[in-house]
């Protein structure tokens, strides 16, 4: 699941945060019922939609070049 952020586009980026945060979504809710055996996968999955807000950021602060 893990690629290179910084090689995605815009439209790329926000469909990947989309996904994340559905994927987030199902990860605590399976906990909650105790069927998620790899609870690892909560912790990864929020951090990974923070790499990708923060990428999303810096675009609208025009740090990084628009693809």
């Amino acid at each position: 699941m893990k690629e290179n952020l910084d090689e995605l586009t815009l439209d790329e980026l926000k469909e990947r945060r989309i996904k994340l945060i559905k994927d987030f979504r199902v990860f605590r809710f399976n906990k909650l019922m105790g069927q998620l055996e790899n609870t690892l996968k909560i912790r990864e999955t929020r951090r990974e939609i923070a790499r990708v807000n923060t990428i999303l950021r810096e675009y609208e602060l025009n740090i990084r070049a628009k693809n």
